[in-house]
Formats: C-alpha cells, sequence, structure tokens
C-alpha cells in the first residue's frame, strides 16, 4: 500500500506500533469509524498525537494496518464438535455464537464493513477480503465432518453458500438497524438462530 507503516526499527517501537494497533480496535469497538479520532487513539495508547504521525501517514492508514492486524489474528472456528453431535445440534450452536459474536462487537464490525466498502486503497481492500475469505474457509473446516449428510455434489460449496446466506442475515440483523429484517420478521436472537439453523440444514440436506 503507498501509505504503509514505517517499519520500527527497535523493541520499544514495536511496542509502541503493538499499543497504537490495540489502541485503534479498542476504539472502533466501543466508538465506531466516526469515534475514532487520533487524539482518543493516542491517549489510550499512551503516546502524544504527534507520535502517531511519524510512524502513520494518515489515520485512514493507521486504521487499515490495525484492521488488517486484527483479521490475520483473529482465527475462525466452527462449533467444537462434540461427540455424537448431530448435523442440526451444531448448526444451532453456530448461529448461535455467529450472533453473539455480532451482538459483542457491533460497532467494531460495522466499523470494518463500512471501512472496507468506501476505503479507496484497493490494495487493502483486496488484501482484507482475501483474509476474511480465508476465515471463512476456517469456519467452514469442521462442518466437512458431515459430509455424508450433504446432498449436493460439492459439500464444501455448499456449506459456504448456506453459511453465507446466514452470516449475511445475522449481520443485517445486528447491524443495519433499518434492515427489512426488523420490519417484517420478529423474534429473539435465540429464536432467529434457530430458524436460520433449520434453514441452514434444510439447504444442505435437501433432496
Amino acid at each position: 500500500m503507498s501509505d504503509s507503516i514505517h517499519p520500527p526499527k527497535q523493541k520499544r517501537s514495536e511496542e509502541t506500533l503493538a499499543s497504537l494497533l490495540a489502541a485503534t480496535i479498542r476504539v472502533l469497538d466501543e466508538a465506531g469509524l466516526d469515534g475514532a479520532t487520533i487524539p482518543r487513539i493516542a491517549t489510550l495508547a499512551g503516546v502524544a498525537p504527534a507520535s502517531v504521525y511519524r510512524r502513520f501517514v494518515s489515520k485512514d492508514a493507521l486504521i487499515r494496518a490495525a484492521l488488517l492486524s486484527m483479521l490475520r489474528n483473529s482465527q475462525a472456528q466452527g462449533p467444537s464438535l462434540a461427540r455424537g453431535e448431530t448435523l442440526p445440534q451444531a448448526a444451532r450452536r453456530l448461529m448461535a455464537l455467529l450472533f453473539q459474536q455480532y451482538r459483542t462487537h457491533p460497532r467494531l464490525l460495522r466499523a470494518l464493513s463500512r471501512f472496507m466498502d468506501t476505503d479507496q486503497d484497493a490494495a487493502f481492500v483486496s488484501e482484507a477480503r482475501t483474509i476474511v475469505a480465508a476465515n471463512l474457509e476456517l469456519l467452514i473446516e469442521p462442518l466437512l465432518v458431515y459430509r455424508p449428510e450433504i446432498s449436493h455434489g460439492d459439500p464444501r460449496a455448499a456449506l459456504r453458500f448456506a453459511l453465507l446466506q446466514a452470516l449475511t442475515s445475522i449481520e443485517a440483523i445486528a447491524l443495519e438497524s433499518y434492515s427489512l429484517w426488523h420490519i417484517a420478521v420478529a423474534g429473539t436472537d435465540e429464536e432467529l438462530a434457530g430458524q436460520f439453523a433449520d434453514g441452514f440444514v434444510a439447504y444442505l440436506t435437501r433432496r
């Protein structure tokens, strides 16, 4: 990327960089994209605002670095499959976990989505999307144990499609206040997670 960070030369500099990236994610999580100001991030990181610009050429460059660091460090995990657990049981637990993630970090996930949609740095957007796609595959991997129950010729592709259907719906419910989900469908997160799990299983096993 054209506005990449200046590489740290000393251990102290590396620690400062780590503090800045962690502070940026925390501020995004607490205040969203609009609340992520350099003074606020610098205060949380314990550095002067001027020192931020000695490492990053702009606030956007700092946000790019922080989001990429977060995505690289996040290891998407499928449900920890219990012995003898059925596909419907695993699907229900997975949907509940996804709802929990979006409900726990709505501002951060909204900031990630918004930044990826509007940022002009094509290299950043491409890398972020690549990492998100890789994490999706990690989420799918444990579910391949149910391959014999999946009626589609390509079980991985079927799992990817079914999971994306559920993920985008949960994202809309959790992050978009004007989504049609809030108008046309009533129900608690637990009830909706159950319905998404039923649809997930039905798609995978239909004959």
